[in-house]
């Protein structure tokens, strides 16, 4: 079944891997992650309110609960952890470097596609379109990837979609604060800014390299929502990089 949480609390386990999707995301959009963690470390793969559900729900959820969720999950996984690591997909990226400047058991951040700026292109707008009216073919591998990632069930009344210009504009109050906390990060991260994307601006990337602690790594063939194959080998091998920076339990 799409679009379900994943929480696996490990017994004694450590260190503790939060996934945070982006905005009418889903859970799914880390299913070539989730394999590759070891099995002596916790997951929780959280899905946000108003998440793989109607249209008029996610109209009725806000950014204020997506925040509290967030911190929820991040306060509970401390209490039983002695270390947490953030992997975040575009919105869900800013709540990770939130909550790398208010956690301290926060020690590292894994970022893919980072909207501290924003550009619409066209792409994006035929994609959209392509995705809505059901129109996406097996070879288009853009708007296949948006499909699957779009977290949100399938309503045609066009104007249900009017209650998300609020979530919307929360996004972009949202994006302006973590320009101003950026410069509080002082744990490790490693950002993955696609070239193709069809939402993130590239100059997304001249934020993000003023930071000592940030590593920013272009994926050259890759959009939003699509990772090339090559690309995708990257981020997964650097992802499998940081799974073994960490100590398994018998080392401690």
């Amino acid at each position: 079944m799409r679009h379900q949480q994943i929480k696996r609390i490990v017994d004694g386990a450590k260190t503790a891997i939060l996934f945070i999707h982006g905005i009418i995301g889903t859970p799914d959009q880390f299913n070539d992650l989730i394999p590759l963690v070891r099995k002596d470390i916790s997951i929780y793969n959280i899905l946000l309110d108003g998440h793989g559900k109607g249209v008029r729900d996610f109209s009725e959820t806000s950014m204020k609960k997506w925040e509290a969720q967030v911190k929820r999950a991040v306060k509970e996984l401390a209490l039983n952890h002695e270390r947490i690591i953030i992997v975040g997909h575009s919105m869900g990226t800013l709540f990770a470097i939130e909550q790398a400047t208010e956690c301290e058991k926060v020690e590292e951040l894994f970022l893919m596609n980072v909207p501290i700026s924003i550009f619409v292109k066209p792409r994006m707008l035929l994609t959209t379109v392509k995705v809505y009216f059901n129109k996406v073919t097996p070879d288009d591998k853009i708007a296949t990837a948006a499909e699957k990632s779009y977290g949100i069930c399938d309503r045609r009344n066009v104007f249900l979609y009017l209650g998300w210009i609020p979530r919307y504009l929360e996004l972009f109050s949202k994006i302006r604060k973590t320009r101003k906390i950026l410069p509080k990060l002082s744990v490790r991260c490693n950002a993955f800014q696609s070239s193709k994307d069809e939402m993130v601006a590239k100059s997304s990337i001249k934020y993000l390299i003023r930071h000592s602690e940030m590593t920013v790594n272009e994926l050259k063939n890759s959009g939003h929502y699509y990772y090339q194959e090559d690309d995708l080998n990257f981020v997964k091998n650097k992802f499998i990089d940081m799974i073994e920076r960490i100590p398994s339990d018998n080392e401690f």
